[in-house]
């Protein structure tokens, strides 16, 4: 066992990126260092010539903390504390540091790194000189020496440590009646094990690349601890790992949770345990495969392609990067356009990205952004986006390529740079490479100022590096959004309408709107016309096409936004009427309606993939498919390729077997968690097949496979449909058969494991007319549930619905109007 040099504790001021409140200042750094020597002979000649001198590890470290070190991380300068003190000593084997910023999270003691490096680790050789060997002999052999300055590491031989200490939360904790009402102060301390890797350590090249950096944990772990309201603090454990391992991909984490108010003569009552990601490897949400967006079957955006029956790939492109290997990089591009029609434009760059770039691939996009201009405020709003392009391009080259599209698609590169453009294409990040040449900064240059790159960009990926600034894209962009004042507004948008129908004057055909709770002040109304001689509330009323028109300009004049045409009824109990059958009913309604240079965006209520693909030709804009492309397995493919609005239902069956499975025990009766996760699954398919986020909306499905009370529930519980964790349901059951850490407690939030997360996807509702009103009211007759129905809607916005899909236009455009006013 080798000899320890100790220094405990040495106060040093340093810079090391940004601080608790995201300034780049002095920071104080406490620091613990073990050197592992041989004090044998200082011990036995009590002579200064062979004693380790301390005040020179001081110094040294002194000097590295003043030093213009141009470090970011903790970590790496944990690193660099190493290096200097093994070295005041040739003896020198190993050493052990413990570096904590007491100033680097607002409520915690302090975050700290602990690490342990050998010689051969820090210079990539035991030998320092050609004494070595003699100054060994007291100690046995050089080898023997080397050996036990390994084992001395212990587990940190092979992982290092990331330290929160006393994380001080406030939540509800206990069993007792007064635990149940007043919060508690927790002090959490977590320890973040990372494995090193041969090659490098956390320090190395000074990356804080992980996902799991301090800041991001505790902010993580902050909002779950002070959301929930466990009884025992060994749940409550547990759930802080499961957020670190599943929210963070934290891969191991030791978790320690003291209850100071718990014991009266102790300090505090503490659990501590450990946990890796194989504790919570029943989550089939941790790892999600990425599938090539299918976008090459789209030429070009208007006019519209037409349907082959599968989606084209295309794709010796894609099976030349298939295959994951170092040469393949992650490109995350931003895109914008405010010239033309900027939807379209965004749909043709897209489509380029993914078919006319060499040995790339494009495999996720963000949600879509209306933006202000920057710099030059004096031209048109923007649509941006972004998204990620897996590639074999080098940087430069992958700009050039951008260029050559940008040129293709009408830029001027003589007109001034941040003047209006057809389209826009920059690269942000490219892995999470730092260069810097006269033609390509990577990171974006500017990207810590821009909104408008920056929250598309963290729709995405929140957990890029920004090595030059030690921010991840997230911190930057909640920087942007809470502690500054950002130049522009970036308001989240859904297209409605992707093209112009008429051919009339109007530059821009498509339309766009705001659906997100947050900024929307009007609700969209989606008038219902039925083409069909057996809906529940109006069959045999508008099928004729004249009767059908007619309708459809009266719900206009009632201030429908929308029309939503079917051809087939979905009340329960149905029967399919065939694709042929539904295609007679529907297209030469949408022809006439278009003829008359209508240009309302036209919704098609349909699950079969041949009468969406007609009626889109016939000049509809949105799918309305109450099976969420469940039914036919075409659907998703068409939609990829036209790209157009998509709206998922929730849905279980068809309509002849729905109403037998409203059973929701398998999600402990919870019709809300029930409802998420289906959805989910359908969400994540229609992403994997290419669908763009951006063309999504979400139908919680009232009234399909849903009994009464459960319609109510959901109405109840709308704003849960689309958040990023929810309780337990009142007096739900808890369902016992999982067990392990896995298990959840109905005084905390469920543990989902969904397939993609739901929030800021729109959400439409339909409860016009259903059968669950009328139970409520006592009315037979569908047509007199209209003051039934407005209370649905006006619960529906309360819980944040962009659209409401109803009979009654003109009524409930009124009382629409009268809850916006209350709650938007």
């Amino acid at each position: 066992m080798a000899d320890k040099i100790i220094l405990r504790d040495l106060q040093v001021r340093t810079i090391l990126g940004n601080d608790s409140w995201e300034r780049k200042k002095l920071q104080p750094v406490v620091i613990t260092a073990e050197i592992h020597t041989s004090i044998a002979m200082a011990g036995k000649e009590d002579k200064l010539t062979g004693s380790v001198h301390y005040g020179l590890a001081c110094k040294r470290v002194m000097k590295l903390a003043e030093s213009n070190h141009g470090i970011l991380s903790l970590e790496a300068f944990t690193e660099e504390v190493a290096r200097a003190c093994i070295d005041v000593t040739g003896c020198g084997l190993a050493v052990y540091v413990y570096a904590r910023n007491p100033r680097a999270l607002l409520q915690a003691e302090y975050a700290g790194v602990e690490i342990y490096r050998t010689r051969k680790d820090l210079f990539g050789s035991w030998t320092n000189d050609s004494t070595e060997e003699e100054n060994m002999q007291e100690a046995g052999s050089a080898i023997a020496a080397r050996a036990a300055a390994v084992d001395a590491g212990g587990v940190l031989s092979s992982e290092d440590n990331l330290v929160i200490k006393h994380l001080s939360l406030s939540t509800i904790i206990g069993i007792n009646l007064w635990e149940r009402h007043y919060k508690q102060v927790l002090n959490i301390s977590l320890t973040i094990h990372t494995a090193r890797s041969i090659e490098g350590t956390v320090g190395a090249h000074d990356k804080t690349s992980r996902p799991w950096t301090y800041r991001k944990v505790a902010d993580e772990v902050t909002e779950m601890v002070e959301k929930t309201s466990y009884r025992t603090v060994e749940a409550l454990a547990i759930a802080i790992a499961r957020t670190a391992i599943k929210q963070c991909k934290v891969p191991k984490l030791t978790v320690r949770v003291e209850k100071p108010s718990a014991v009266v003569f102790a300090a505090c009552s503490a659990v501590e345990i450990t946990r890796s990601v194989d504790d919570f490897s029943a989550s089939s949400a941790l790892t999600s495969g990425v599938a090539s967006l299918n976008l090459s079957a789209v030429a070009s955006v208007a006019p519209t392609p037409q349907y082959s029956g599968s989606p084209v790939t295309g794709s010796s492109v894609v099976a030349a990067i298939n295959d994951a290997d170092a040469d393949t990089h992650s490109a995350y591009i931003a895109l914008g356009s405010n010239v033309g029609d900027r939807l379209a434009n965004l749909h043709e760059a897209l489509v380029h990205l993914n078919t006319d770039l060499p040995q790339s691939r494009l495999v996720d996009t963000s949600f879509l952004y209306e933006t202000a201009p920057m710099y030059v405020t004096d031209q048109p709003l923007f649509l941006n986006a972004a998204c990620k392009v897996q590639t074999k391009l080098e940087p430069l080259v992958l700009l050039e390529e951008l260029k050559r599209i940008e040129a293709k698609m009408g830029r001027d590169f003589t007109a001034s740079r941040n003047g209006p453009r057809p389209i826009d294409l920059d690269i942000l990040f490219y892995d999470e490479l730092t260069m810097e040449t006269d033609k390509l900064t990577i990171p974006h240059a500017l990207l810590h100022e821009r909104r408008f790159q920056l929250g598309p960009l963290c729709d995405i990926n929140t957990d890029l590096m920004h090595h030059r600034l030690g921010r991840t894209s997230g911190a930057l962009n909640r920087h942007l959004t809470t502690h500054s004042g950002a130049p522009n507004d970036i308001v989240r948008v859904t297209p409605l309408k992707t093209r112009n129908h008429t051919q009339s004057s109007d530059v821009e055909g498509s339309v766009v709107k705001t659906l997100s709770p947050d900024t929307q002040k009007k609700t969209v109304a989606m008038g219902i016309l039925n083409c069909t001689p057996d809906s529940f509330s109006d069959g045999g009323q508008h099928n004729s096409v004249d009767r059908a028109v007619e309708h459809a300009q009266e719900l206009l004049c009632s201030g429908a936004d929308i029309i939503d045409i079917g051809g087939q009824s979905t009340r329960p109990g149905a029967t399919q009427v065939g694709v042929e059958a539904e295609i007679e009913r529907i297209v030469p309604v949408i022809k006439r309606i278009r003829e008359l240079g209508i240009e309302v965006p036209i919704s098609v209520d349909t699950f079969y993939a041949d009468v969406a693909a007609a009626a889109l030709d016939a000049g509809a804009d949105i799918i309305n498919d109450v099976t969420g492309g469940h039914f036919d397995s075409q659907m998703l493919a068409l939609v990829a390729q036209r790209q157009c609005p998509f709206i998922i239902m929730h849905m279980r069956g068809d309509p002849s077997t729905m109403t037998t499975m409203n059973d929701y025990s398998e999600y402990d009766g919870d019709v809300i968690r029930g409802t998420r996760f289906e959805l989910a699954q359908r969400v994540r398919a229609a992403l994997d097949a290419g669908i763009l986020r951006w063309n999504i909306i979400l139908d919680p499905g009232i009234g399909f496979a849903k009994e009464g009370v459960q319609n109510f529930e959901v109405l109840r519980r709308l704003s849960e449909l689309t958040a990023r964790h929810i309780r337990a349901a009142p007096g739900a059951a808890i369902h016992q058969s999982t067990g392990g850490d896995n298990q959840e407690s109905e005084e905390g939030l469920i543990d989902e494991n969904l397939a993609t997360e739901l929030v800021n996807y729109p959400v439409l509702v339909g409860s016009s007319r259903k059968r669950f009103i009328g139970h409520a009211t006592g009315r037979n007759d569908a047509k007199d549930r209209v003051w039934g129905t407005a209370a649905t809607v006006t619960a529906a916005i309360q819980g944040g619905a962009g659209i409401v899909r109803v009979h009654d236009v003109a009524e409930m455009v009124d009382v629409a109007r009268v809850s916006d006013h209350i709650y938007r």
